[in-house]
């Protein structure tokens, strides 16, 4: 039988640990190599060829930590790799920008979530895409709200979907434009014109609508 070949990326060594732990103890699946920083993921990704990927959606101390700019960077070393993202954040929008930026699954870090987390893997392995039962209860919910209102994230743009997430994180222009090194004033259009899509008139309003249509 030849087996799912797996790396295992978090920047917290219990996570770490126990993904590893739970994915060895399955017979058709090999845990290649585990990693707690991308540069060192991005290394071991050229250097050790596998088939599935499961990784955290954000890294702390990493500029390009976001998920989706993770993405594009593994593309670019491993292309064939299948990405299953791991997060503690899976609200809908979150979930839908990675799925739709081409990642094989998103699993939540709690209890379900690592019951699952082999499936999760094999279903990535066979190029389908995994969400569980409560996720995939959670995107329809919120695709259910966003209708009713006549508006909907998927309607913005891949940058302006990363600037409104981390607005409603709390972070500020100028931090947004230094982590995703971009300019204060794109990232203040990015923010507005993602505002005008959303209906939000402020910054209380569009924290609002997206923990409300989208679930947080």
């Amino acid at each position: 039988m030849n087996k799912i070949k797996v790396g295992i990326a978090d920047d917290h060594p219990f996570i770490l640990l126990g993904v590893e732990h739970l994915l060895l103890s399955c017979p058709d699946i090999e845990v290649c190599f585990k990693s707690d920083n991308i540069h060192q993921l991005l290394d071991l990704l050229s250097e050790t060829p596998v088939d599935v990927l499961v990784c955290d959606y954000e890294f702390e101390g990493d500029p390009y930590a976001d998920g989706l700019n993770m993405l594009d960077r593994i593309r670019r070393i491993a292309p064939d790799t299948q990405v299953v993202f791991l997060s503690s954040h899976s609200s809908a929008y979150i979930v839908s920008a990675a799925l739709n930026a081409g990642a094989a699954g998103f699993v939540g870090k709690g209890h379900e979530g690592f019951v699952n987390l082999a499936t999760a893997v094999r279903t990535a392995r066979s190029r389908s895409v995994y969400l569980s039962d409560s996720l995939m209860d959670k995107m329809l919910s919120a695709t259910g709200r966003a209708t009713e209102r006549g508006s909907n994230l998927c309607m913005l743009s891949e940058k302006e979907a990363t600037v409104v997430r981390m607005i409603c994180d709390g972070m500020t222009i100028g931090a947004i434009a230094e982590r995703l090194k971009r300019s204060p004033k794109t990232v203040s259009n990015q923010k507005n014109a993602g505002m005008k899509k959303l209906g939000a008139k402020n910054d209380v309003e569009l924290a609002t609508i997206v923990r409300e249509w989208y679930g947080s």
